[in-house]
C-alpha cells in the first residue's frame, strides 16, 4: 500500500515486522520502550484469551506491534485521547492492514467508566506519561506535553481505567522509570492489581536501572517474580545487547529511539 504524510510528519519504521507509523517530525516520538512493552506484554501474558487494551495508544506502535511482531491475537482496541493523534494512529492502522485486528478508539483513559465495558479485556497494556506534572519544564508543544507529561492523566487514573477494563484474573503490563517503581507498585496494589512480574531495564550492563517493566494481575496475588536484568546497548547489531536487537530491524541500529520515553 503506498502511504502518503503530511508535510510535518515523518513514516518512521520499526521492529522486524516493518510496522509503520505516521509522526509528527515536531512532535512526540515513540522510543524503544514502545518495543519493550510489547514484547514483555506479549510474553509474560502467554495463554491468557480475550481483547486486548492499549490506554494511550499515540501513534499505535506498541499495539501494531502486538499483533505483526508478536503474534498477539488480539483484536486490541487501541484508545488514544487526542484527536490529531488517533487520525494518524486510523491511517497507520490502515497502512499495516490490520484493520480489524487494531481498533483505534478516540477517548479520554480518564472517562473509562463510561467509555468501556467493564471486565471486557484479558490485557491492558500502556506507556504512559513519565514526568509527574509538577516535575520538570512541560513542553510548550501541547501534543509532546500530553504524551510526557502527567498534564492529562496520572498514573492513578491509569490504574483505575486498567483495573476497571480487566477481567478478574487478566493482566496490566506498564513500563515506568525506575525511579517510580514504588510509588507504581503501590498504586497498583491498592487497585487489587497484584504485581506478578518484574522487569528492569539497564542502558549498559554496569549501569543503574532507568526503567521497570511489570506486569500485574485484576485481584489475583501469585507472588512477584524479578527477571534477570535486560540490557539495552551491547556488542549486538546496532549496538544494542543481543536480547534486544533480535527484537529490531539492523537498520535501526543506525538510529536508536531516544530514551527518554512517555
Amino acid at each position: 500500500m503506498t502511504a502518503s504524510h503530511e508535510a510535518d510528519e515523518t513514516l518512521d519504521s520499526i521492529g522486524t515486522a516493518d510496522v509503520r507509523v505516521f509522526q509528527r517530525r515536531s512532535g512526540y516520538r515513540f522510543t524503544l520502550d514502545a518495543v519493550l512493552l510489547a514484547h514483555f506484554a506479549a510474553t509474560e501474558a502467554r495463554g491468557l484469551a480475550g481483547p486486548v487494551l492499549e490506554l494511550g495508544a499515540g501513534s499505535g506502535v506498541v499495539s501494531l506491534l502486538l499483533v505483526k511482531q508478536f503474534g498477539v491475537m488480539g483484536p486490541v482496541d487501541a484508545l488514544e485521547l487526542q484527536p490529531a493523534v488517533h487520525a494518524r494512529l486510523v491511517r497507520a492502522v490502515a497502512l499495516n492492514g490490520c484493520e480489524g485486528r487494531v481498533r483505534p478508539v478516540l477517548g479520554d483513559l480518564r472517562a473509562a467508566r463510561t467509555l468501556l465495558e467493564p471486565g471486557a479485556y484479558g490485557q491492558v497494556v500502556s506507556n504512559p506519561p513519565f514526568r509527574r506534572a509538577q516535575a520538570g519544564v512541560v513542553s510548550p508543544d501541547a501534543e509532546r506535553a500530553v504524551s510526557k507529561s502527567e498534564v492529562a492523566c496520572d498514573a492513578d487514573a491509569v490504574v483505575a481505567a486498567a483495573r476497571h477494563a480487566l477481567r478478574p484474573g487478566g493482566a496490566v503490563s506498564l513500563v515506568y522509570p525506575a525511579a517510580r517503581l514504588a510509588e507504581v507498585l503501590g498504586v497498583l496494589e491498592r487497585a487489587r492489581l497484584f504485581p506478578r512480574v518484574l522487569r528492569c531495564v539497564h542502558a549498559r550492563v554496569e549501569a543503574p536501572a532507568t526503567r521497570f517493566l511489570v506486569q500485574a494481575l485484576r485481584d489475583q496475588d501469585r507472588g512477584l517474580s524479578v527477571r534477570p536484568p535486560l540490557v539495552v546497548h551491547g556488542s549486538g547489531p546496532g549496538g544494542y545487547g543481543a536480547e534486544v536487537a533480535a527484537l529490531m530491524d539492523v537498520p535501526l541500529g543506525e538510529r536508536v529511539p531516544e530514551e527518554d520515553g512517555g
